[in-house]
């Protein structure tokens, strides 16, 4: 037998149920009933392996698929999407070995992705820095790169000369400045910058 010590409101009908000794999990308005949940009751060994075993895990992979196929995300990502939604960490693990058994997640094809499509305009620095920003590991980014058609960094630096009509030629000091500090906060090297523009 299971004490419940708390049922805890998270929205007009979802609760966080809180067990004593244990994570507490979600259920809503329709299972609380369903499962005579309140609190100071018991809950009996049959419902709580029931929740446990069959409910909990099946709801955790159909919200994990729900964010999917609203988007491409990483395991960081997904695994942020679930915690806020109040799964307990070893639901959370189940639903992540889930995706991945289907490859529908693949932080590397994630990588591939995001770099393929942000190419032209952002240097590898910058990208890595992004990508690190979405839990991508450095090892992971590494073998996108690998994969990814990338420019070298010279004509992503032509691209944004184009992009922003800069004349070497015709530039003052000011403008050459400006332009250079725009490119570096790209993250683009000054050598590399000035081996553009000689």
């Amino acid at each position: 037998m299971h004490q419940i010590t708390g049922l805890e409101s998270v929205s007009a009908t979802r609760w966080l149920i809180h067990l004593e000794g244990e994570e507490p999990f979600p259920l809503n308005k329709t299972e609380v009933e369903h499962y005579g949940i309140r609190e100071g009751a018991f809950l009996g060994e049959e419902a709580y392996h029931e929740i446990m075993e069959k409910l909990l895990p099946k709801k955790v992979c159909q919200r994990a698929m729900y964010f999917l196929l609203k988007m491409d995300r990483t395991e960081f990502q997904l695994r942020k999407k679930l915690r806020d939604s109040l799964f307990p960490e070893f639901l959370v693990d189940y639903a992540i070995d889930y995706v991945k058994s289907f490859h529908y997640i693949d932080d590397v094809r994630y990588a591939v992705s995001y770099i393929d499509y942000r190419k032209d305009s952002r240097s590898r620095l910058q990208l890595t820095s992004e990508l690190r920003g979405k839990g991508v590991s450095r090892e992971d980014i590494e073998k996108a790169f690998e994969q990814a058609d990338v420019p070298d960094e010279e004509e992503q630096i032509r691209y944004w000369q184009q992009k922003r009509r800069y004349h070497p030629e015709e530039a003052s000091p000011k403008e050459r400045e400006k332009f250079y500090q725009f490119l570096m906060r790209k993250g683009f090297s000054l050598s590399v910058i000035r081996r553009v523009f000689g």
